[in-house]
């Protein structure tokens, strides 16, 4: 997690990564009729069976376990394949928050395939040809899973690609591997509004439902995360810190209150053992809780893996962001021109140099579309007009940022996240997205 380090000690949790959005768990609770319905769905494909394409869309809120139900087939589907319990099949997992355009989602299914795609050298086009004629070549299918996809929808590019993923056997009639394909959505009914007719079309497949968990659901889900995942110690969490946490989160579907977002019930079951280790407990109390949930680091839309998924120059502009609300605690906003001066200081801080204003201008525009921060244009205090930016949540006189996270917190998170890339850069590895 992007916390790890912002407090010290290890004598609850035993495995923080275990605790993540990004692992897989070993059981997933509350799940298997989804599990089957897609398996069911999409049997014709792992099985072998060609010139096919079979669609499924998951369609839920956020934390009620479409990306761990999509990810857990994946992972047994190539277990099995690569065991030779199943016919060649290559599976693909890939998150639109991250790869954003449909290059970039075609170079990610390339490299996932053994192919050493160069950034720049192929259209759109030439790229969707070789990467899935040399997958077919090698005589496997497909299964795609493409995570976030109201981000690509909303971005642009989600015509095109979701078009040419849900009309492979048209488009490209010469292939005959049998193509899978996982689309998942947070918000279906939305994101649709953003595509042509023809490819809503396309994608009229089977619609998968998660509805929000329960607070018994939730109970379930964090007990297995500890004694299924051994992600902490078990001796340290009593059936009362469960229940608490729960019923904190937990729906009510009578009620139809409630978030019922796992990802939200094991952050602060995270934070809290994180709070209970910096004051050397052994145990998580009700104190540590309510201590998380009084200084609300409670995630929900954007969590700290999707910060550390920004490109570079994204995370130095909403560091800029950031520093300039937590020095202007009276502001609401802070206007354009103060944005590029305070990045253009972080980016000497960090001895990178700055981008060109248009850049700058377009990149805050894409962190608006990503839902990162708030613009809206308003009037200077010179003349004209300016472009006006705040972070969501963080109103007027309140130190608190993106979804809850205190500002002075997620300041920590991107100088960290930025130190980790420029580190990384050092030693010659690349982020994915470039």
């Amino acid at each position: 997690m992007s916390f790890n380090g912002y407090f010290n000690g290890r004598r609850i949790i035993l495995d923080e990564r275990k605790l993540s959005n990004e692992y897989v768990p070993v059981k997933l609770p509350h799940r298997r009729t989804q599990i089957e319905e897609t398996l069911s769905i999409l049997q014709d494909v792992y099985r072998g069976q060609k010139k096919i394409l079979r669609t499924v869309i998951y369609s839920g809120p956020s934390g009620t376990g479409k990306t761990a139900v999509a990810r857990s087939i994946g992972k047994e589907i190539k277990e099995k394949s690569d065991q030779g319990k199943m016919p060649p099949i290559l599976v693909s997992y890939i998150n639109a928050h991250e790869y954003r355009t449909k290059f970039q989602v075609l170079r990610k299914l390339g490299n996932d395939s053994g192919l050493d795609i160069p950034r720049r050298g192929f259209s759109s086009e030439e790229l969707t040809q070789y990467v899935l004629n040399f997958i077919d070549r090698r005589g496997h299918n497909l299964i795609i899973i493409l995570d976030e996809a109201d981000i690509i929808a909303k971005l642009g590019d989600g015509n095109d690609l979701l078009y040419v993923f849900s009309r492979l056997n048209e488009i490209l009639p010469e292939i005959r591997m049998g193509v899978g394909l996982i689309v998942i959505f947070r918000q279906l009914e939305e994101s649709l509004e953003y595509l042509d007719k023809a490819v809503v079309s396309s994608l009229s497949a089977r619609v998968v439902r998660f509805d929000p968990y329960t607070s018994s659901q939730l109970e379930d889900i964090l007990w297995s995360r500890i004694q299924a995942d051994k992600a902490i110690k078990e001796e340290a969490v009593s059936e009362e810190i469960i229940s608490m946490i729960a019923d904190t989160v937990g729906y009510v579907p009578e009620t139809k209150t409630g978030l019922g977002d796992a990802r939200i019930s094991l952050k602060i079951l995270y934070y809290a053992a994180l709070k209970a280790e910096e004051e050397g407990k052994d145990v998580i109390l009700p104190e540590h809780v309510r201590y998380v949930m009084n200084k609300g680091v409670l995630p929900s839309y954007i969590d700290e893996e999707m910060i550390e998924k920004l490109s570079l120059h994204e995370k130095l502009i909403l560091l800029a962001v950031t520093e300039l609300l937590l020095a202007e605690k009276e502001k609401a906003y802070v206007n354009m021109g103060t944005v590029v001066l305070q990045y253009e200081d972080v980016c000497n801080r960090f001895g990178e140099k700055p981008l060109k204003y248009t850049r700058v201008w377009e990149t805050v525009q894409m962190l608006k579309k990503l839902g990162f921060i708030d613009a809206r244009i308003g009037r200077s205090t010179y003349r004209g007009k300016t472009t006006l930016i705040s972070i969501p949540n963080a109103s007027e006189n309140s130190e608190v940022g993106i979804n809850r996270i205190p500002l002075s917190v997620l300041e920590k998170i991107l100088r960290d996240s930025i130190s980790r890339e420029l580190n990384a850069r050092q030693r010659g590895e690349k982020p994915p997205q470039e």
